[in-house]
């Protein structure tokens, strides 16, 4: 049986209530552990947030201009 579980944002240093301007991966799509999951930005710069895990997308609760 498959495990599901929660991708979190990782501490990033001072980003707070940053908007998500790119979703780079899609449900049902294979990730590996580092790949690219979303893009932040904020005032200073944009940071690309890798997964923490490998496996299958199956829900994705966020979207493009959500804050985080």
């Amino acid at each position: 049986m498959a495990k599901i579980v929660d991708l979190v944002v990782p501490n990033i240093g001072d980003f707070k209530n940053v908007e998500i301007i790119e979703v780079l991966i899609k449900e049902n799509q294979n990730i590996k552990k580092n790949d690219g999951i979303i893009t932040l930005e904020s005032d200073k710069s944009s940071v690309e947030v890798p997964s923490q895990f490998s496996g299958k997308v199956k829900i994705i609760r966020i979207k493009v201009g959500d804050k985080i």
